[in-house]
């Protein structure tokens, strides 16, 4: 698995930022593979339980980078 400095797609900036995008990217990939899980009857409530964490993992992450932005941004004024 790649490490954002590895990651041909994570453009240049902030770590932290970097980092984020790059838990995001991985985290919706995952969340696409679940989807076929929840066709399993024996799997189905696992890979719901599994999509809805990776989804809150994802907010949860979004809010981060929307907060770290904003502290940046306050750096510079």
């Amino acid at each position: 698995m790649a490490f954002p400095n590895d990651e041909p797609t994570v453009e240049g900036g902030d770590r932290t930022i970097q980092l984020i995008d790059w838990l995001v990217g991985r985290l919706e990939e995952c969340l696409g593979e679940v989807l076929p899980l929840q066709t399993d009857e024996l799997l189905r409530d696992y890979a719901k339980d599994a999509r809805n964490g990776m989804a809150s993992a994802i907010e949860q992450l979004r809010l981060a980078r929307a907060k770290k932005e904003q502290q940046l941004g306050g750096r510079t004024s």
